[in-house]
């Protein structure tokens, strides 16, 4: 039974690394079929301009996103799902990549680390989102890579929008190889 667990977690986190990689490069070179003009949110941005949301460092933010994975790994190892040097190496790739500590986190054990409420932490995550697009608008605009019209649409499509707090739904890692589900990524 414990290689049926084994297996997905070695999936999902192969799947963790080359992601990052994947990212990193993208984002060196462009992303294809997302037009031009306007990428999405990276990690370090919104993690950046949520800690200025909440009023505190960005240090801060993100040892509470990485004390947060650890406690998601230390629950997968109690539960017999990570063994001890599983959990090592686990926890040394998100000390070293956000988004790997971010994609392990939880928004309630990131919220408690800092000692403010879910809602807070969701609140500050939405505002960044919504800060970090209407920024990289304004560039493409000044780039060259949206019309100010094609900007007008994206900001009034923007402005309706209901942007997720701090994951989107369905985002919270798990052990299991799927999702904790939208109930769960909002905690």
């Amino acid at each position: 039974m414990r290689s049926f667990v084994k297996l997905p977690l070695v999936a999902v986190v192969s799947l963790a690394v080359l992601l990052a990689v994947g990212v990193a490069t993208a984002s060196a070179h462009g992303r294809p079929g997302q037009g031009p003009g306007v990428r999405g949110v990276s990690i370090g941005s919104l993690v950046t301009r949520s800690a200025t949301e909440l009023g505190i460092t960005r240090a801060e933010l993100k040892a509470a996103i990485v004390d947060s994975a650890n406690t998601s790994i230390d629950e997968a190892v109690a539960d017999e799902e990570l063994d001890a040097d599983e959990a090592d190496e686990l926890k040394a790739e998100a000390a070293d990549n956000l988004r790997v500590a971010y994609s392990l986190s939880r928004t309630k054990t990131v919220a408690s680390n800092l000692e403010i409420t879910t809602a807070k932490l969701n609140s500050a995550f939405r505002a960044s989102r919504k800060a970090v697009l209407l920024a990289k608008i304004d560039r493409a605009v000044a780039n060259g890579d949206l019309t100010e019209e094609e900007a007008a649409e994206r900001k009034e499509r923007l402005a309706n929008a209901k942007l997720p707090g701090y994951k989107p739904a369905g985002q919270a890692f798990s052990f299991d190889g799927g999702s904790r589900g939208e109930c769960e990524s909002r905690r």
